[in-house]
């Protein structure tokens, strides 16, 4: 199926992630990742999300797009996106948008014509991370309209590499820089609910605030506190206070 030249460039590219500086940002080694992408894949429009609960966190490293897009995406899209993590396939960590047949038709529909199209994409792909069989991160990746359709070589390829992306991001988690954890008073009155088991509903009431508020702040910090669950968030946090 891959060429001479397409073997030696996956196998480029293992080499590399295999030695990209684990030491380094979160931000610096997602960046490190899709850059081998692009310089040695072709793949040139891709994203590197965490995921906890099955949802996206909002700040997910970019190569190659733009904030618009991302912000127009989060706000009114996301949710009718086939490969979003509660419209998936959950047994595949490798998904092809039209080889999902889990999402609803109408949905995939209206995701093509007013997200992708509006903003000149053709197709996406997503490989999902796993740490014990839970989605912790994602990498997305998007076609331009001049480019052609992902298929099953670039699903392959991406097979080829999980392992290795897998075991880096999963080792960076425990050794890139340790920093002071800055949470807002918000924030703060949440966890300390969090910590004594309300549910998000409960907490929004105690705080006059809509359970899309509570969902929002604890996504965040989800991604502050690098963790996937409410139970690690209350352990993490009340770590910290020690």
């Amino acid at each position: 199926m891959f060429t001479k030249n397409e073997y030696e460039s996956i196998l480029k590219t293992i080499y590399q992630i295999s030695n990209i500086n684990l030491s380094q940002s979160n931000e610096g080694f997602k960046y490190a990742v899709l850059q081998l992408f692009s310089q040695n894949l072709h793949f040139h429009h891709t994203l590197f999300w965490e995921v906890s609960d099955e949802h996206l966190h909002d700040t997910p490293v970019l190569y190659n797009m733009d904030q618009h897009t991302l912000q127009n995406y989060l706000s009114t899209y996301q949710y009718y996106d086939p490969l979003h993590p509660t419209n998936i396939q959950k047994q595949q960590s490798i998904q092809l948008m039209h080889e999902n047949h889990d999402c609803p038709p109408k949905h995939m529909e209206y995701y093509k014509k007013h997200f992708l199209k509006a903003n000149a994409y053709d197709d996406e792909m997503v490989m999902y991370i796993k740490k014990d069989q839970e989605s912790v991160a994602a990498i997305g990746l998007l076609r331009k309209n001049h480019e052609p359709r992902f298929n099953q070589k670039d699903m392959l390829t991406l097979l080829y590499l999980k392992h290795t992306i897998e075991n880096q991001y999963l080792l960076h988690q425990y050794t890139k820089p340790k920093s002071t954890i800055h949470v807002t008073d918000r924030e703060e009155e949440i966890l300390a609910y969090i910590c004594r088991g309300y549910k998000n509903i409960d907490i929004a009431k105690q705080l006059f605030v809509s359970e899309n508020t509570v969902k929002k702040h604890l996504q965040n910090l989800y991604r502050k506190f690098q963790v996937t669950s409410r139970t690690k968030l209350a352990i993490s946090y009340l770590q910290c206070k020690k």
